[in-house]
């Protein structure tokens, strides 16, 4: 994986939110989970991790929106992916976590857990790309919607995440 500008991402802007936003969802399927199945202990525990994970990801979103509304270069892209890349093993490791509290699936069914576990930094990492390759793009519009969308892809404090189901 190159990290010039020269090489583009193949998704869109669109696609790249979404992940973002899928990032956030699983965060927070992971937090109400252990809400539902954890001790105050694990609990307290896992608030730190989920803490630690979304302060990555809260970066990443401040320096994109800021990008944007600026029609400026973000921080360097490399450093947006170590960000990131950080921010998903935190996400992924606190996920971990909770499915070691979690009971196992019903016999004939795939454990929600795994689903929720499971991911690739590679996507999400193009998915940062393709925003920060849009940045200065010409359409003032264009990157206010964008802004908006990755707004909206910013986690929940833990304490506001409801318990699972």
């Amino acid at each position: 994986m190159t990290s010039t500008e020269d090489s583009s991402p193949d998704i869109t802007w669109q696609e790249a939110v979404a992940r973002l936003a899928k990032e956030r969802t699983l965060a927070e399927s992971c937090a109400g989970l252990l809400k539902k199945v954890g001790d105050a202990a694990a609990v307290a525990r896992g608030a730190l991790a989920y803490a630690d994970a979304k302060a990555e990801y809260d970066g990443i979103i401040a320096g994109l929106t800021v990008a944007l509304a600026q029609k400026a270069d973000p921080t360097s892209l490399p450093e947006l992916q170590a960000m990131l890349a950080q921010g998903f093993a935190k996400r992924q490791a606190f996920c971990e976590s909770v499915k070691a509290l979690a009971p196992g699936p019903v016999a004939g069914q795939k454990g929600v857990v795994e689903d929720i576990v499971k991911g690739a930094i590679g996507p999400v990492i193009d998915a940062v790309k393709a925003i920060w390759l849009r940045t200065r793009d010409d359409s003032a519009l264009t990157r206010k919607l964008i802004e908006t969308q990755l707004e909206a892809t910013a986690w929940q404090d833990f304490a506001a995440v409801v318990p699972g189901p």
